[in-house]
Parts: structure tokens; sequence; C-alpha cells
């Protein structure tokens, strides 16, 4: 992880995004819902595994498209790790990319289009935060 990993005390979402327009508008609206993003100085490696594991993060954003890493194989290593078995995440790709949506499915990885991702990013990542009832309490 980064040195900018404690900026904010509290829930946590991990980017796993190497896209600059789409790291900067994740990382923006993550900070503009005080929570911290998690950012890591390598997504390829086991380190972002066991990294992952450590932080406990709230919810997960993965770029299923990025080519510095292998963002299937990524999902389903978290998804089959115990101790982030039961985070939510959000993996995109482009509507374009038969492909990847293909090997989703038979991972059983729910896969959200590209575009609806950049336009719904603050809804999605507010679905990872604990509701309140209209008291204000948890």
């Amino acid at each position: 992880m980064t040195d900018d990993e404690n900026k904010f005390k509290g829930p946590s979402v991990a980017v796993l995004i190497e896209e600059e327009f789409f790291f900067e508008r994740t990382v923006k609206a993550l900070e503009a819902l005080t929570v911290t993003p998690l950012l890591f100085d390598s997504i390829a490696d086991q380190d972002c595994l066991d990294s992952l594991i450590a932080a406990q993060p709230i919810g997960i954003v993965v770029d299923l498209e990025d080519e510095s890493f292998h963002g299937l194989s990524l999902v389903a290593a978290i998804r089959a790790t115990p101790e982030l078995s039961q985070v939510p995440y959000i993996a995109y790709a482009a509507f374009d990319r038969e492909d990847i949506h293909a090997s989703a499915a038979a991972l059983g990885v729910d896969v959200v289009l590209r575009s609806e991702y950049a336009a719904n990013l603050v809804k999605m990542f507010q679905s990872f935060l604990p509701k309140n009832n209209e008291n204000g309490e948890s």
C-alpha cells in the first residue's frame, strides 16, 4: 500500500485500478464520501492480496480490463479467500469485451459495464457503506 493509506479514519475501499481517468474519479468519489481509498504500489503480486486481508476493506473496485494485472484472477482469488469472500466488490469492463464477460460468468463474477460504473460510481460506493435508519443510527 502507499503512504496515503491512512489519509482518513474509518471505512476503506480497495482501488484496484491503474487507468488514470477511472483511478482519479474513483479516488475523488471515495474521498467525497469520507471513505479511505486503499491504494497499492503493485496490484499484480501476492502482496496485494495479503494487504487486502490485513486491511479488511468494506469494498473492492477492480478494473477487469487493466493490462498490468489479471483482474478476473484477482477477483477469483479474493472470493476464494475466507477473510475476503464476503467483501462486496465492483468489477467493471466495457460492453464490447465479450471475452471478459464470458470468463467472468464462468467464474460467477458479476460485471458492471464501464459506462454504468462511470455514471453511477458514487451510488455504487454508497452501497458499501453501513445503512443508517431515519434517526441517524446504524
